[in-house]
């Protein structure tokens, strides 16, 4: 029901009730008014008959007679006429005489009436209401009394009520009638007004004015709807290079001042059917309706040459980059959600790429979906099993006996097959299921370095330890527990940690190594050497081990830059009183090469791949837990 109606309606009911009201008031009022001139009008009859009756009664009338004739010329609409003494009814006349019993008059009138007194009043007698006036008879020791019946007049009454209350309701009614269509009127303008702003605020951009994500879905959506098999539409998601340093350096306000600007030039390279949107932060969209790629291509060349002037922002010039992403219906897509994400996801690739403008690639964007679904099924698949250890043994070069292992894991999935960590670890961190996946990663190597020494295999391991692991302030108690559940000494095992991680906080870092070291635990920086270490640092963290990253130990046999560089890893190590292990050592030359530098433990595949944990038990069953790399090591 539209709201002039209910309004309209509203008004008229209340003025209907009203008005219901407003009568009944007034047939109180003049009904009231009716009894006053009823009294008042049998008082004067009242008067006028005993005045008159006197005469009659003088000249020897009987009273009855005498009263009859009276009151049939003065009173002729009474209904009883009475003449009293002290004594009792002298004479009685009227219609309702036969009606209504004298003893019951005698009781009413006799006893309580004053001679020489006027008095009125109503009285039920008979089962009807009577108004009754008493005046004293002139010259003579009497009472007259006349009734009247009351509501006699009711029904005139109510016909005088019924016409005046009629014409004043349908006056009334008229006028409510306009001045609710003129008050539906003025509301419904106001709530259009106001809708029509809320509209625009919900659907446009509070600082550029431009069309928001919302209405940009709506857009994209009819024109794909009404498009035929001819249509082509191209959507370009621009993002602002470099537009977090900026806000960083010059602040927010700067930033905003900034995208008006750049949301001008775009706006001034829009053709015919295209539509600018900002989408949020500094991203903004361009909609090409009946463009194809060809013509979509030249639009972003034309996008990014506006940018090649320098925008002026408070006598601050800046050269500003874009990254843009294309998608195309009907080629990639044929719905609106997916073409704004294929076009975010092509621009993602070509910032990646440092590319100013990238089409949508499909291949490429099979990574994200893999992405979003590990990232899914991640926490089910810690309790579902579908996680395992891989162990690779590290080798002492100067006694050639296993001096430990690493624990390293494995996502077999169901369906995807087996998941490489790098791929798995950060999506771990992002969705917060890290803290689960580094419990059960400690608590299966525990307990299968417990297994190992109750067989006489007395070794060591070591377990890769994340940002948000070593932020964990549950991880230290976590740890004491289940070292007191497995029996292992808290020396052998081993934490290891990237560089790059260590050095984003060094102070905390420091704090929370030093808390697990003086459990007795083993800390080694892992990745040594592509990270920004300082020295000095360095020499004040406890660190037992340092581990040479792979990718020099690969290179160092046909690079004699990699091979310095190993050379000083090991002696600056040696020299802060640390161990060295260097991964990735793929071939006897380099195991020898790691010997000759005095280097103290090699891992690699040479030695053996990382195995399951019943293979690598068996391995190192058959090694004896001892291996000498020159003469008795069995390498895989």
């Amino acid at each position: 029901m539209r709201l002039s109606t209910q309004l309209l309606l509203g008004i008229v009911g209340i003025t209907i009730i009203t008005q219901g009201i407003l009568g009944l008031i007034a047939y109180w009022i003049i009904a009231d008014v009716d009894r006053f001139h009823v009294i008042q009008l049998l008082q004067q009859q009242a008067e006028d008959v005993a005045h008159n009756v006197a005469i009659p009664l003088v000249t020897g009338d009987s009273d009855t007679i005498a009263l009859e004739q009276t009151s049939r010329y003065f009173s002729p609409t009474a209904e009883l006429a009475l003449i009293v003494d002290h004594k009792g009814i002298r004479g009685i006349a009227g219609p309702a005489r036969e009606q209504i019993d004298e003893q019951v008059l005698i009781q009413t009138f006799v006893n309580p009436l004053a001679i020489g007194s006027s008095n009125a009043g109503e009285i039920s007698l008979a089962g009807a209401e009577f108004i009754w006036v008493s005046v004293p008879v002139v010259g003579m020791p009497l009472q007259l009394v006349l009734l009247n019946r009351a509501g006699t007049s009711d029904d005139a009454l109510i016909a005088t009520l019924n016409s005046r209350l009629l014409t004043t309701g349908i006056v009334m009614l008229w006028v409510a009638v306009w001045v609710a269509l003129l008050f539906a009127s003025v509301i419904s303008r106001k709530l259009n007004e106001k809708n029509t702003a809320l509209r625009h605020q919900v659907t446009h951009d509070t600082l550029t004015g431009l069309p928001n994500r919302s209405l940009l879905y709506e857009r994209l959506s009819e024109s794909i709807s009404k498009a035929d098999a001819t249509v082509n539409i191209a959507l370009l998601v621009i993002d602002i290079n470099r537009f977090k340093e900026i806000n960083d350096a010059l602040g927010y306000d700067f930033g905003d001042q900034l995208l008006l600007e750049i949301g001008a030039r775009i706006q001034q390279t829009l053709p015919e059917n295209a539509y600018l949107a900002r989408l949020g932060g500094n991203e903004f969209a361009v909609f090409l309706n009946d463009a194809n790629e060809q013509q979509a291509h030249a639009y972003t060349q034309h996008v990014l040459a506006s940018m090649h002037e320098p925008i002026n922002v408070n006598q601050v010039e800046l050269e500003i980059g874009l990254s843009i992403g294309l998608a195309l219906f009907p080629q990639h897509t044929d719905d609106a959600d997916s073409l704004v994400r294929y076009a975010d996801v092509a621009m993602h690739q070509a910032r990646e790429c440092h590319s100013s403008f990238m089409f949508y690639n499909g291949e490429k964007d099979s990574h994200s979906v893999r992405s979003l679904l590990l990232g899914t099924q991640l926490r089910p698949a810690i309790g579902d099993g579908q996680f395992s250890l891989f162990y690779q043994p590290k080798v002492s070069l100067a006694s050639g006996e296993v001096a430990g292992l690493e624990a390293l894991i494995r996502w077999d999935h169901p369906t995807l097959g087996m998941v490489p960590p790098d791929e798995f670890i950060d999506l771990a961190e992002q969705t917060g299921a890290i803290q689960e996946l580094t419990d059960w990663v400690l608590e299966e190597a525990l307990y299968f370095l417990r297994k190992l020494h109750r067989r006489g295999m007395h070794l060591g391991v070591a377990v890769n330890i994340s940002t948000q692991s070593l932020r964990d302030f549950q991880l230290k108690p976590r740890i004491m527990e289940l070292l007191k559940h497995t029996g292992v000494a808290s020396r052998d095992l081993t934490l290891e940690i990237t560089e790059n991680v260590m050095m984003q906080d060094i102070a905390f870092a420091r704090e929370v190594l030093e808390s697990l070291h003086d459990l007795g635990l083993r800390i080694s920086i892992d990745d040594f050497g592509t990270g920004f270490s300082s020295l000095a640092y360095l020499n004040k963290l406890p660190v037992d081990e340092l581990k040479v990253d792979r990718s020099f130990v690969l290179g160092m046999m046909e690079s004699g830059d990699d091979q310095a560089i190993v050379q000083s890893v090991v002696e600056l190590a040696h020299t802060l009183g640390c161990s060295v292990v260097a991964e990735g050592v793929e071939d006897q030359a380099a195991l020898s090469t790691l010997e000759k530098m005095n280097c103290d433990i090699a891992q690699g595949y040479y030695i053996s791949k990382p195995q399951p944990a019943d293979i690598m038990e068996q391995w190192l069953e058959d090694q004896g837990a001892i291996a000498a790399p020159q003469r008795s090591l069995k390498v895989n």
